[in-house]
């Protein structure tokens, strides 16, 4: 039997909710077992995997206030070491000046939420009555104070942190056979396509229902939603199966679990450390992680359980949706949390989950990558931008001269560039794309996935043409001037630093009108591959993502429920022409991955002075 396959994950993440239909009633399910799960027919012929049930688990401590100091100590069995992630497992954590609970023991702000990632650097210390360990947050920048402070392990009804790669508490694990295969360029490429095309899909269907308000900015994740709901689709048959393909743009279960499979490896090969010219480290973290969460006790195809784990690399954790509902949501908001960095504290809101939930597919997906090139700070400064209606607004604006490095495209009605994100050893497995339309809505209207291919296949080709140098052939004895060379142009680059947020939000409805209907109707929808003998839907489709761009890089997350429930002599070559191009209205953005063109953020800018 193959283990749960987990790993560390923050800018994105997707949730598939399974809920059963029409009947509060759980499948057969096997006799009790020592083991997490255990192996029974649900049927003569069909062979599944039922979680063994386990006692409701107690809920992650509430909202916290200071530690009272009656409490009794709960130090870890083992204790945290210099250097050691851990993450927080209850909202609103207290960090504090010193170790202990006293005037001059300030607590920091913000407070911090669920899942907020911290590397222990001291400790541990005991005071009034608390096992203390000084620490960093790791993403959270607003912290008061030095940059890091005082933390307590917890109390007697739970842990306030845990370790980071630690499941969290009320979670076990099942169990789910089948390896996953070798990785296939050629099939992540396809799926690549897929996703690109679902996500213009999405995106405009949004537009014209209204989810999407036209004044404001968006952002969405495609490759998240498709993961999200692919997980689902192992599980589909019939029309709901022909149906999530025709939406999905892909032929079918096998050449979209290949594909999938090959590109989810492939994005995990970008992860990468490495130290600058200055001696200054950096990263490029691009964390994936899937999971399926189910209920105790209910029955699951083993078919079902190796295809996602084939596919995905995830198993089967255990929660209990009927009898603690509350808590299983909050375990699986955490786990998120903690793969996101905390960029998303709460997929799942109050009432989200239900005690009629069966499976909830998990996809989490981090993001944080500096430019190859940085944006010098003290060349930021206040330049105008004007809204779509109009009116205009100053607003930070960021300022670079490309050289040889920055492309320029442009068409009919727009223009465009592309930034290369830092990979290490000279590489950039990802970019993020700007795209400048002269009308935002009528280039939104015509957008496709073949157009985005042509505009970024344009860029690579403006890419090559900057690396050549003309030189006219003259030496010095003929003009009195050092042949320096010249290439094409140079783009100088204004770019206005800003972060968008979108939902969570229901994206059902743009589902069915792209043609996944059945799959939302108990009395059409067929999930059988996932549990033979209740009658399963998707219930909804949540979807909540955020990006912020900066002098640095980017940064971004998202998630999505799917319910079911840059010495003398010359300088170098030099432009022929400079080409200004100011980002100063509305534009699209799109963040890639170069080998395969996977679009893994899209969206639009239409105020960079408000978080939209």
């Amino acid at each position: 039997m193959r283990s749960l396959l987990t790993r560390p994950a923050a800018f994105l993440a997707a949730v598939v909710l399974v809920a059963a239909c029409g009947s509060t009633g759980s499948a057969p399910t096997a006799s009790p077992a020592t083991s997490p799960a255990a192996v029974a027919p649900a049927q003569p012929q069909s062979p599944v995997v039922a979680a063994t049930p386990a006692p409701p688990t107690a809920p992650p401590p509430a909202a916290t206030v200071a530690p009272s100091p009656t409490t009794t100590p709960t130090p870890a069995d083992t204790p945290l070491a210099p250097g050691e992630r851990v993450v927080t497992t209850v909202p609103d954590a207290f960090m504090r000046a010193e170790p202990r609970i006293a005037a001059d023991s300030a607590a920091y702000a913000p407070l911090l939420p669920v899942g907020t990632e911290l590397e222990i650097m001291e400790g541990p210390a005991t005071a009034d009555g608390y096992v203390w360990y000084r620490a960093r947050p790791t993403n959270v920048t607003m912290l008061e104070g030095p940059g890091s402070g005082w933390v307590a392990v917890g109390r007697p009804d739970g842990l306030w942190i845990t370790s980071a790669t630690a499941q969290i508490s009320g979670i076990e694990l099942a169990r789910a056979t089948a390896p996953r295969g070798p990785v296939d360029p050629a099939a992540a490429r396809d799926a690549a396509q897929s996703i690109n095309a679902f996500g213009v899909d999405l995106y405009r269907n949004a537009l014209a229902n209204g989810t999407l308000d036209p004044a404001k900015g968006a952002v969405i994740s495609p490759a998240s939603i498709v993961l999200a709901l692919a997980m689902a689709r192992a599980g589909a048959k019939g029309e709901t199966a022909a149906q999530m393909d025709r939406v999905l743009h892909t032929a079918g279960w096998d050449a979209l679990a290949a594909g999938l499979d090959s590109l989810d490896q492939l994005l995990a090969s970008r992860n990468a450390t490495f130290v600058d010219e200055t001696g200054t480290p950096h990263e490029l973290t691009l964390r994936i992680a899937n999971a399926a969460f189910g209920q105790q006790g209910w029955a699951i195809e083993q078919g079902y359980l190796d295809a996602v784990a084939a596919a995905f690399g995830s198993g089967l954790q255990l929660v209990d949706f009927e009898r603690a509902t509350e808590q299983a949501r909050q375990a699986i908001n955490a786990w998120v949390s903690a793969r996101t960095r905390g960029r998303i504290p709460e997929l799942l809101g109050p009432g989200t989950v239900n005690d009629l939930t069966r499976l909830v597919l998990v996809n989490a997906i981090y993001l944080k990558a500096p430019w190859l090139r940085d944006f010098r700070q003290d060349a930021t400064g206040p330049a105008p931008f004007t809204r779509l209606d109009g009116s205009t607004i100053d607003v930070p604006t960021m300022n670079q001269f490309g050289g040889m490095e920055i492309p320029y495209a442009r068409g009919t009605g727009w223009q465009a560039t592309e930034l290369d994100l830092n990979g290490g050893t000279d590489t950039a497995p990802l970019a993020m794309t700007f795209v400048l339309p002269d009308d935002l809505a009528a280039f939104e209207s015509r957008l496709s996935a073949a157009q985005i291919g042509r505009i970024t296949g344009a860029l690579t080709t403006e890419r090559k043409r900057l690396r050549n140098v003309t030189y006219t052939g003259l030496s010095w004895e003929e003009t009195g001037e050092l042949d320096c060379g010249t290439y094409p142009y140079a783009v100088d680059l204004f770019l206005p630093r800003f972060g968008v947020a979108t939902g969570p939000r229901d994206v059902a409805d743009s589902l069915k009108a792209l043609g996944m209907a059945d799959a939302f109707d108990g009395s059409t929808a067929d999930l059988s591959g996932i549990n033979a003998v209740e009658e399963l839907f998707i219930s909804f489709v949540m979807h909540q993502a955020n990006i912020d761009v900066d002098e640095k890089g980017v940064e971004a997350a998202a998630a999505t429920a799917v319910g079911v429930s840059t010495t003398g002599g010359c300088g170098g070559p030099a432009p022929l022409k400079t080409i200004t191009l100011r980002f100063d209205r509305p534009f699209l953005f799109f963040v890639r991955d170069v080998e395969t063109g996977a679009i893994l953020f899209m969206g639009r800018v239409a105020d960079p002075s408000a978080r939209s």
